[in-house]
């Protein structure tokens, strides 16, 4: 599995529904993730700011898709 490169802040966790289960929080430098769905896009959002979901340690977070591929840059 692929390791985040720097601390990931923001990301949301979630249940397998995609229901917000707390605060954002950060995801620390060295953590192994899976991508479980690679772009989504809330409806919510007014503009457009992709996301995807990760599996960190067995939780599932909701994360920018931009924020991602800074943490995952060397």
């Amino acid at each position: 599995m692929p390791r985040l490169a720097k601390d990931l802040t923001g990301a949301e966790p979630v249940d397998r529904d995609g229901h917000i289960l707390g605060p954002p929080t950060r995801l620390a430098r060295g953590s192994e993730f899976r991508i479980t769905i690679p772009k989504l896009k809330r409806p919510e959002e007014g503009f457009d700011e992709y996301w995807c979901e990760i599996q960190v340690a067995g939780q599932l977070y909701r994360v920018g898709l931009k924020a991602l591929e800074g943490a995952k840059a060397a």
